[in-house]
């Protein structure tokens, strides 16, 4: 078991309900059933698809390290901490414009009319970023990231920041990253369950417009064609643990 000191990073995805509607419409008789399951099993191959080109935006910046639901779980030990925060912090800014990007991508989705497709336009990033003391232990032939500033960073998770896009600092990356340059960034603290208070950092990206000139100008029968080979291939949990050899 190794004791380092790096960073934890979470990104995760925000807006995707609960499929409430789904769940109501399997009462109805015959069809209810398999709507709830197409719903569900539309709504997990969009969440692996997004989380893959976030993952794949960050891989060589940051070690993925696990899934956790619409999350992703990632660390680094950076050498060189006068130049890596900075390029940390652009890469993991620059994952908005990679998520809204694979969004219009597959806005053709939105021709399902299942409940999770109907929703997805709702799907935003937020990441989590912290700096401090990790332990790093071996699980089978797996890593697992472990101790109290993993937990801190998962408890921000849980706060009262009313925006669906943002990123989190904690003030342990502030003390390494003039975050200035990034511009308008909001000071503030956050109550941590068995943690106390917790003074954070927040950055609001600019908003990015979904729209797809593209796939506006399509038919009917043309985005339906499109959405039905789109989920041919089915991408889930399990394809991306074994993509990148971690588990959950």
């Amino acid at each position: 078991m190794d004791n380092i000191k790096g960073f934890i990073v979470l990104a995760d995805i925000s807006g995707y309900t609960k499929f409430v509607r789904s769940h109501n419409m399997s009462k109805i008789p015959f069809v209810g059933k398999q709507v709830m399951k197409t719903s569900e099993s539309h709504a997990e191959h969009i969440i692996s698809d997004l989380l893959e080109k976030v993952i794949d935006e960050l891989e060589g910046t940051l070690t993925v390290n696990k899934l956790q639901g619409d999350a992703v779980l990632f660390y680094s030990n950076p050498e060189n901490l006068d130049e890596y925060p900075k390029l940390l912090i652009d890469k993991i800014n620059g994952c908005f414009e990679v998520f809204i990007k694979r969004l219009n991508d597959i806005i053709f989705c939105e021709t399902c009319p299942c409940d999770a497709c109907h929703q997805m336009g709702n799907l935003r990033l937020k990441s989590f970023v912290h700096y401090g003391d990790f332990l790093i232990k071996k699980v089978s032939r797996f890593e697992e990231i472990a101790g109290e500033n993993v937990i801190l960073a998962h408890r921000l998770m849980k706060n009262t920041i009313d925006a669906d896009e943002y990123i989190l600092f904690t003030d342990s990356v502030k003390e390494i990253c003039d975050l200035n340059y990034l511009g308008n960034v909001d000071q503030r603290i956050e109550k941590c369950e068995g943690l106390g208070e917790v003074p954070i950092s927040v950055f609001y990206p600019d908003k990015k417009v979904l729209e797809n000139p593209t796939v506006a100008k399509m038919g009917m029968f043309s985005k339906f064609k499109a959405m039905n080979n789109y989920f041919k291939e089915i991408k889930n949990k399990k394809n991306l643990e074994e993509k990148y050899g971690f588990s959950s």
